[in-house]
């Protein structure tokens, strides 16, 4: 099964609160990385097989505003995770 990673983009902090404890309660997935963009906008990336990633973004748009997005990136390669100085390494050489 591929590693993958998903990002979850809003304008709300407690909206991005909401959707991570979805995320999780709803797969197999691990938040890596919580970003704050600009003056408003706030960004959480998680990680996990294809199919959780799937799974767990779906569950964050549920019933939330069409403000809170999503961005599924299937089979990652380690150099790109190196660039962003998100977690890298041995999770990403398994499997």
């Amino acid at each position: 099964m591929a590693r993958s990673i998903g990002v979850v983009e809003c304008d709300c902090l407690s909206d991005v609160i909401k959707a991570a404890d979805r995320m999780v309660k709803s797969a197999d997935v691990r938040l890596v990385r919580q970003e704050q963009i600009g003056n408003s906008k706030v960004a959480l990336v998680l990680e996990g097989e294809t199919d959780d990633v799937e799974r767990a973004l779906a569950a964050a748009k549920e019933g939330m505003p069409p403000t809170l997005t999503t961005t599924l990136i299937p089979n990652i390669r380690g150099e790109v995770l190196n660039i962003f100085d998100l977690p890298g390494g041995r999770f990403w050489q398994r499997a």
